[in-house]
């Protein structure tokens, strides 16, 4: 008869990897158990909107404006595309803060023409290798490389 009351080793590993299932959960990832990818909830549509990306901006690169509403009353994850492009504007828009060591100035630099990329890198974010170009132009300037 098994004891109750015994404690059940973990291997760190283990602990490791619920761990960092919580925290990315609770952080608006979630990975489909057919796919294997990543899914993102609406919450990070939302965070978007707080980092300073209009209603507009944000349809246009992630998907329409009724899909995206459909998913928030439905409550659903987005699609693993959409998911992408989410996680594509965050990433490109954390790397700018971080560049311009200024979220206001990193804002405007997303939104004006580049001489370089010959638009506005914002635009560039639809496709990842538009996001790869804005990314090239972002080490450039970090290191003090320009055109």
């Amino acid at each position: 008869m098994s004891n109750p009351h015994r404690k059940v080793h973990v291997p760190a590993a283990r602990r490791a990897a619920r761990k960092e299932k919580v925290e990315r959960a609770q952080d608006g990832l979630v990975r489909d158990a057919a796919t294997g990818q990543f899914l993102v909830s609406f919450t990070k549509v939302e965070e978007l909107r707080h980092r300073g990306f209009s209603n507009d901006e944000i349809y246009k690169i992630v998907g329409s404006r009724r899909t995206l509403a459909r998913r928030k009353e439905r409550n659903e994850k987005l699609s693993i595309a959409e998911s992408d492009r989410v996680m594509r504007i965050e990433r490109i828009s954390t790397m700018a803060d971080r560049v311009f060591g200024d979220h206001e100035k990193a804002q405007r630099w997303l939104r004006k023409r580049s001489r370089v990329l010959n638009e506005a890198p914002i635009t560039l974010l639809q496709s990842e290798t538009g996001a790869s170009l804005v990314e090239e132009e972002l080490h450039r300037i970090d290191y003090g490389i320009f055109a």
